[in-house]
């Protein structure tokens, strides 16, 4: 890459006051290492989208598909696989991915009945997909209008404080409550958007001083409100909850309604109007939920053409490309000897460590959790502020084990010093709070246990598929042509 510093302002930097030679000197070094350090952000910088950077058999990698590969490999929209380190160099990547393919399509994988299957239920939700976001995703409108009226009417503009008791049954939650008994609470002030959907909405709508009916959190356990307090939460606090809260609700009566519309128009319409493939529903069953409205959208899709354009079917290919890495990747199986051997070759890759487990709740509100550990010290049980309060918990109920090899780390380099039962956080990472209680700790590693069976493996799996790329690179060949600047 060429530049004439004497051409103005490509080349220099004319708002800058010219003392000496040598400052002219400086200005053109720091320029120089910052258009270094700013082309390999851009993968064809000084290169045209057409080049050809590199030949995997007779298939070329361009330019502008390794841009492509490298902005989908950073949002993980498309597969990579083990065979190449996540942090190695795309290009590596690309080709890495290129001979897995070439070889899956050599030996006649693409036309596996397995692989046709997968194939075909992954192309199905894709068109399902595409024809949802055009018919419904596109066509919702909140307002401004809309969102105070749900802030208001929701009870959005409430933040309470409030006591609670769990308790066994029903009857005893709210009877600890109303004798002021067995209670316990959180210092601040919480929003409707904080709580559980399960219970936000009566929670928020009860007048201060009243009791709540009690709702089942966990196996055979229940919890009561009462509601000492509230102060006004003003909009700018909740709108996005209100908003993003709107759009699902919107969404789903959308998805129902077309899903009658399609069933009703193939039970009474021509067969020109209906879409091929449908069979006969009966639209008072057809909901979001019903098994067979996802017949009804592909076959709609279908019929509207959507899997013909451009966008999608860019899509496809790529969906096609990446069920076949996945279905040819799955072939390298590492044996129970061979995983063996790995844990043998590599003891420095399994050293003893203290796997530790904790109960986590994890909120999107710093303060929120702050409230939450102080409400933990003071005798509150982690399992049953899980359930009311955390985020994403999924089927642990809030139980994690961590190790060294769990993500994000911190959380782990937060607990190794601390004993079991002390509180840990709030602990931040993406835009998450984590507070958490050490409920017991272990010594793993370091010999062959079930944790090390499955490490090794997986790394024995990896290593399996370095080699075997390396040996499709003498197959294939493999030419570079010309490097990334």
């Amino acid at each position: 890459m060429q530049f004439n510093w004497a051409m103005g302002p490509i080349g220099c930097v004319p708002f800058i006051h010219r003392t000496s030679r040598s400052a002219d000197l400086i200005v053109m070094i720091k320029l120089t290492r910052l258009i270094a350090f700013l082309c390999p952000l851009f993968f064809s910088c000084g290169q045209p989208e057409t080049e050809v950077l590199a030949l995997v058999g007779d298939e070329k990698i361009t330019a502008a598909e390794l841009r492509n590969f490298a902005e989908r490999r950073e949002k993980r929209t498309i597969r990579v696989g083990t065979a190449i380190s996540d942090t190695s160099d795309p290009l590596q990547q690309f080709i890495a991915r290129r001979l897995l393919l070439l070889e899956a399509r050599s030996v006649g994988m693409d036309t596996d009945s397995v692989f046709v299957h997968r194939l075909e239920r992954q192309r199905r939700d894709a068109v399902i997909e595409s024809y949802l976001e055009r018919q419904v995703d596109a066509k919702i409108v909140v307002t401004a209008e809309d969102i105070l009226q749900e802030y208001h009417d929701a009870n959005w503009n409430r933040g309470l404080k409030f006591i609670y008791s769990t308790r066994a049954t029903k009857a005893a939650a709210v009877e600890d409550l109303a004798a002021e008994k067995s209670i316990l609470s959180l210092p601040g002030y919480v929003l409707k958007g904080q709580v559980n959907e399960q219970v936000a909405d009566e929670l928020f709508a009860l007048p201060v001083g009243s009791i709540s009916p009690a709702f089942p959190v966990a196996d055979t356990v229940f919890v009561a409100f009462k509601v000492l307090d509230e102060k006004r939460v003003p909009l700018i606090a909740v709108r996005q909850l209100i908003e993003r809260r709107l759009r699902s609700r919107i969404r789903t009566k959308m998805e129902w309604a077309l899903g009658i519309s399609l069933s009703d128009k193939h039970a009474t319409g021509t067969a020109k109007d209906n879409p091929s493939g449908l069979r006969k529903f009966d639209s008072s069953s057809v909901g979001p939920d019903s098994a067979g409205i996802a017949d009804l959208y592909f076959a709609a899709g279908l019929q509207s053409g959507i899997d013909e354009e451009p966008e999608l079917q860019a899509k496809l290919r790529t969906i096609a490309e990446d069920v076949l890495l996945s279905y040819y990747l799955e072939q390298i199986d590492v044996s129970p000897a061979e995983a063996r051997s790995y844990f043998a070759r590599h003891p420095d890759q399994f050293p003893a460590y203290e796997a530790i487990t904790i109960t986590e709740i994890v909120v999107h509100n710093r303060k929120l959790a702050q409230d939450l550990r102080l409400a933990i010290t003071r005798g509150a049980d982690p399992a049953l502020l899980v359930p009311i309060f955390s985020q994403d918990v999924g089927a642990s109920g809030g139980r994690v084990k961590l190790s060294p090899y769990t993500t994000p780390s911190m959380r782990y380099e937060r607990a190794k010093g601390m004993e079991i039962n002390a509180i840990g956080g709030p602990v931040e990472w993406a835009g998450k709070f984590s507070v958490f209680v050490v409920v017991d700790k272990a010594r793993e590693g370091g010999q062959w246990d079930r944790a090390s069976q499955r490490r090794a493996e997986r790394l024995a799996r990896e290593e399996k598929e370095r080699r075997h790329v390396d040996a499709l690179r003498q197959k294939f060949s493999v030419r570079i042509l010309a490097e990334r600047p």
